[in-house]
């Protein structure tokens, strides 16, 4: 597994962690960001590269901050 596949896999996981701890399911996530929530799928496998705009999206709608996507100890 390439470093930045590794990467997208644990920030997937992380934000699948943070949006299940909030009780949201893809669904409601993707309407609140404005995307489609087989995108949001995507990302939770690891199977998306997203932006730093879409990370920013994603922390906003979460209320955490960017950096909690990235601390991967949980």
């Amino acid at each position: 597994m390439s470093i930045n596949a590794n990467l997208e896999r644990k920030f997937g996981t992380k934000l699948a962690y943070i949006r299940k701890s909030q009780k949201l399911s893809q669904m409601k996530l993707a309407e609140i960001v404005n995307m489609n929530f087989n995108y949001i799928g995507q990302i939770e496998r690891g199977e998306a590269n997203v932006t730093i705009g879409t990370i920013k999206l994603l922390a906003d709608a979460l209320n955490v901050e960017i950096k909690e996507f990235f601390n991967f100890t949980f």
